[in-house]
């Protein structure tokens, strides 16, 4: 195996795992008020208490035709990964919902039934899209269901979350051979023209995968419950770091990723979302990495020598089990280097003392 990788150790964020539920408020006579003119958009009480938003506008609202009861979601993201440490976190009281099916309230400026993702999500709860709805007006809702969210990239998870994933992907994986393909699953991006990140040489990066044994996936080509079933089935996964990592919070239990990250820190949403399904995420550095602005993306980076990192990939796919103690050494021996020889020569002396 090739010394190209670096185990990221530092995280960027908090995890903070809590074990009690999230707050949840009843709201009898809530009103809603959508951005009107230069007015921001607001959720507040009958007495004019601010929920959520932002205060200012205080337009008088008419009455919500539908009387059945509302549950506030808050923004709709449209970008999958934002959708699933943002939007998704308000769902939670729909694991143990009584009585009749509620209307999901956001406010979005896209019309929901356009997210692909969203219809194999809701029918967990027996729900569609078009329970989602937005209001153009100031409307007066009877009953409010206003949840707190139960996870907060970069910050937190209650464990409701994890149930709330796993009852979402069950029915995707639950028909499918665990882990029955040894053959790892590289997950591209090479093929987004717009994103957060790209890794400008991913195409010489997979074909040396791909010479390698190692199947490349466009995980945007696939529906979701393909892409569960993908997580499920493989016995390793591989991929830079991205959305596509969260999907495996929806898989079976224990799920094994390789992720290579442009930073040696790792946003802290990867392991905050790996513990919900005790996902063994392993994410790596690749020494002499660079970065710089790309056209479409937040930021683009480079590798230097990809046919280097993907034998150490594949190396570290047959040998996933064991990369906890492979990794510890390879640090020890970087701190060596790093220390030079007068250093190692004091170190060894001080330990015969």
């Amino acid at each position: 195996m090739t010394d190209t990788l670096e185990r990221c150790r530092v995280v960027w964020g908090r995890t903070d795992r809590i074990a009690a539920p999230p707050a949840l408020r009843v709201v009898t006579d809530a009103i809603y008020r959508p951005d009107i003119g230069t007015a921001p958009w607001n959720l507040t009480g009958p007495d004019g208490a601010l929920l959520e938003g932002a205060g200012g506008s205080q337009a008088k609202a008419e009455a919500c035709a539908d009387a059945v009861p509302h549950l506030y979601l808050g923004a709709l993201a449209a970008h999958y990964g934002h959708f699933l440490v943002g939007t998704l976190g308000r769902l939670w009281p729909l694991l143990d919902w009584r009585g009749p099916p509620p209307r999901l309230l956001c406010h979005a400026t896209g019309d929901p039934a356009a997210l692909p993702f969203l219809a194999p999500i809701l029918a967990a709860f027996g729900l569609t899209p078009d329970a989602v709805i937005r209001f153009d007006r100031p409307t007066r809702i009877p009953h409010l269901v206003l949840p707190a969210p139960s996870l907060k990239e970069q910050a937190f998870a209650h464990a409701v979350h994890a149930g709330l994933v796993q009852a979402i992907g069950r029915p995707f994986w639950q028909n499918t051979v665990v882990d029955g393909t040894a053959r790892p699953a590289y997950l591209s991006k090479a093929r987004l023209v717009v994103g957060i990140s790209r890794l400008r040489n991913e195409a010489a990066l997979e074909a040396a995968l791909a010479r390698r044994g190692v199947d490349i996936v466009y995980p945007e080509k696939l529906e979701l419950p393909d892409l569960v079933r993908l997580f499920s089935e493989r016995r390793v996964v591989m991929g830079t770091t991205g959305s596509a990592f969260h999907t495996a919070a929806f898989a079976a239990p224990g799920r094994r990723i390789l992720g290579l990250n442009w930073a040696p820190h790792l946003n802290a949403n990867f392991p905050l979302l790996d513990a919900l399904n005790h996902t063994r995420g392993r994410y790596y550095h690749p020494v002499g990495t660079e970065s710089g602005p790309d056209e479409g993306f937040h930021f683009g980076w480079w590798v230097p020598d990809p046919d280097a990192v993907a034998e150490d990939l594949v190396h570290r796919a047959a040998h996933f089990d064991d990369l906890d103690a492979i990794d510890a050494d390879q640090d020890a021996a970087r701190r060596r280097i790093a220390q030079g020889p007068l250093a190692e020569r004091v170190a060894r002396w001080l330990r015969r003392r």
